[in-house]
């Protein structure tokens, strides 16, 4: 079974002050297939993405793809992330794309809204190639390649030893590439206990790229484990191939370590750390939702997957969630509150660890605010769906 890991970033690598977002055009989907007079929207202002600053210190690539609506009156709702090899860029991409402005898409003369999909590119180019993945077997360390530019990110897959000794449909040729990726979320009491871990999963990635099945090997806490499970039914790839280029399955491993040190693969952010000391020294500080000015408006909400490990039990479900949205609007440290199988809630809290909201007010001044909000799941038509 191949090791896939993660590697720590080599901040030491010479670094050229250059880098870019790269700004490819947006797809509109305007509808109504019989339609006469069809005007898809056109841009009239658009903000290139900030390069977040740890990943320029590292070296990294980042490539985000954007979906969103564009209303009748040419300005971007619900910008939701569909794929993106480095989870750090996401934030970045959907505060760009909430800028833009557009003329908006036209039928017969009437202004409708329209779907449209956006990537982005960040790059940084440096001295030395920076390659960040680990080798095959049991190396699990991140490694450098001179011949690389780090274009992958921070996952890639290692070639496949020993393939005669896996079953025929698991004898992949052609590595599965990463091409929507996401960082497991700290679970909460732990990360307030200051506890740290590890947790290693094996997972198979089937012919159209999404997960087919995955399990727990180890984990230092149930918790660590259940967050891990969640995180790898949200990735997806390109499909793995055979010898003769026929999409096929492949077995994968990947470990995570949880620390609240900056090398932690469940990375936890600046505002997620002041929401902490908040709740420890001064939890009044931390608004109500009815106290705000008034409702809490959603600008990004990508939607929880389904638990791979209940697909076969078909179950239905519920979990109740709790978590902060800060003086951003980012919502940070969801945990738990009740769910009907312990899946369901870190699916849950999974989704919301990425959900984007105008930023909260109290006073006409930025608050955290606590928010406790209900999720359900059914399983989707077809399998899982991310």
């Amino acid at each position: 079974m191949t090791v896939m890991t993660i590697a720590r970033p080599l901040l030491r690598c010479a670094l050229l002050p250059l880098l870019f977002a790269s700004l490819w055009g947006a797809d509109a989907d305007v509808p109504g297939p019989g339609a006469q007079n069809k005007t898809p929207p056109k841009p009239i202002k658009r903000e290139a993405p900030q390069y977040p600053h740890n990943m320029r210190r590292a070296g990294l690539t980042g490539k985000v793809r954007v979906e969103f609506v564009i209303d009748s009156h040419g300005d971007v709702q619900n910008p939701v992330v569909v794929s993106s090899n480095n989870p750090w860029f996401e934030r970045p991409a959907i505060d760009a794309i909430l800028k833009w402005k557009f003329a908006p898409a036209e039928i017969n003369g009437r202004k409708v809204n329209t779907r449209s999909r956006q990537d982005l590119e960040f790059g940084i180019t440096t001295t030395r190639g920076l390659y960040i993945m680990g080798g095959g077997g049991s190396d699990l360390g991140g490694t450098r390649d001179e011949s690389r530019n780090g274009d992958e990110g921070l996952w890639s897959v290692p070639p496949l030893k020993d393939p005669e000794k896996l079953p025929p449909m698991l004898r992949w040729k052609t590595a599965p590439r990463p091409v929507n990726t996401a960082f497991p979320v700290y679970p909460f009491a732990a990360l307030q206990a200051g506890v740290s871990g590890s947790t290693e999963i094996k997972f198979i990635v089937g012919p159209e790229g999404r997960i087919v099945g995955s399990e727990l090997v180890s984990a230092s806490t149930p918790e660590m484990g259940q967050a891990v499970l969640a995180m790898i039914d949200t990735w997806k790839f390109t499909p793995p191939k055979d010898k003769d280029g026929v999409p096929c399955h492949a077995a994968l491993t990947m470990k995570h370590d949880f620390k609240r040190g900056a090398d932690s693969d469940a990375p936890v952010s600046d505002e997620a750390r002041q929401i902490l000391k908040l709740l420890e020294k001064s939890p009044e500080k931390i608004a109500k939702a009815g106290e705000l000015d008034g409702p809490l408006k959603p600008l990004s909400r990508r939607p929880p997957v389904y638990p791979t490990t209940l697909l076969k039990s078909g179950k239905s479900g519920q979990a109740v969630i709790e978590f902060y949205v800060d003086r951003q609007g980012d919502a940070q440290l969801p945990h738990i509150v009740s769910s009907t199988e312990p899946e369901f809630g870190y699916a849950a809290v999974q989704a919301i660890a990425t959900w984007r909201f105008e930023a909260p007010l109290k006073g006409g001044k930025p608050v955290p605010v606590q928010v406790r909000i209900p999720m359900e799941f059914n399983l989707p038509a077809g399998g899982n769906a991310g």
